[in-house]
């Protein structure tokens, strides 16, 4: 199909251009392309064509896609020739950070895709920063004041990406402490898409997590780990907690000016008690 990637070629800017399909490569991603997604948006193109340019950068004679895979899955599946791109001067480096940056602000990122990101996103940038690192070289002054200058990972990434702080530590400690081939397996269950679950699974051991990688597959209706865990080590189900129970958790948690009024609360209680 011989359509228009961008229905007005000549409004476009010098660092754009309209490059064959057959001439970008995609390469090594991060992220698998949901063919679903792409078939959607190859609707789209039908009708509308080509509405957001994809980010390439030259590689000899060809070109290397930066940002956009599921938009050049789409133009290759609507048979579309022409790919609206923008062409950018970059290392390798440089082009998986975009990459990386560009899935990070998409929202339906799962958790464990979001703790990819990040953490490979913390690689790349420590490798085009090491004096922002832990472990950079500090000891001549101009490292020193190029220390001042570029923040470190995590200071930079929530300012750009407009995360907080504690989300992208705890992202990136769930993916250094889930074993590779485990993400691999829980990658399209309902776990992936679970913090809160995703943490509980990287406190176990190694092996523990593979089990229970397996048993996600196996029970798809049990949906919490801990749950998960009891019924691979056959323990009891445990009682609901009592009245009493959470009282006690309550009164645990408390500061002390809160346990006084508590106490404020029941001391008239208590002196008719006394008196009977």
């Amino acid at each position: 199909m011989n359509m228009i990637a961008k229905e007005n070629p000549d409004a476009m800017m010098p660092d754009q251009a309209l490059i064959p399909v057959t001439q970008i490569d995609v390469g090594e991603r991060l992220r698998t392309i949901d063919p679903d997604y792409a078939a959607m948006i190859a609707a789209s193109m039908q009708e509308e064509g080509q509405r957001t340019p994809i980010e390439v950068r030259k590689a000899g004679k060809r070109y290397k896609l930066i940002a956009g895979g599921h938009r050049l899955a789409a133009l290759q599946l609507a048979q579309i020739e022409n790919a609206w791109c923008v062409v950018k001067k970059v290392t390798d480096e440089e082009a998986e950070l975009l990459e990386i940056d560009e899935n990070l602000c998409r929202r339906e990122l799962s958790a464990l895709d979001k703790a990819t990101f990040l953490a490979r996103r913390k690689e790349v940038y420590e490798k085009l920063h090491p004096e922002a690192g832990h472990g950079g070289d500090r000891k001549s002054d101009q490292n020193e004041k190029l220390f001042v200058l570029i923040p470190a990972f995590t200071q930079a990434t929530a300012e750009k990406l407009g995360l907080s702080r504690r989300s992208i530590e705890m992202a990136v400690s769930r993916f250094k402490h889930i074993m590779p081939d485990v993400r691999e397996k829980i990658s399209s269950t309902w776990l992936a898409g679970s913090g809160a679950q995703l943490d509980a699974l990287a406190k176990e051991t190694p092996d523990m997590q593979r089990q229970i990688a397996e048993a996600v597959h196996q029970w798809p209706t049990i949906k919490n780990v801990s749950e998960i865990i009891r019924q691979l080590k056959n323990q009891p189900k445990k009682a609901p907690p009592t009245t009493y129970d959470k009282l006690v958790a309550l009164w645990n948690k408390a500061d002390q000016a809160t346990k006084l009024r508590f106490h404020e609360f029941l001391a008239p209680t208590l002196e008719l008690e006394d008196v009977a």
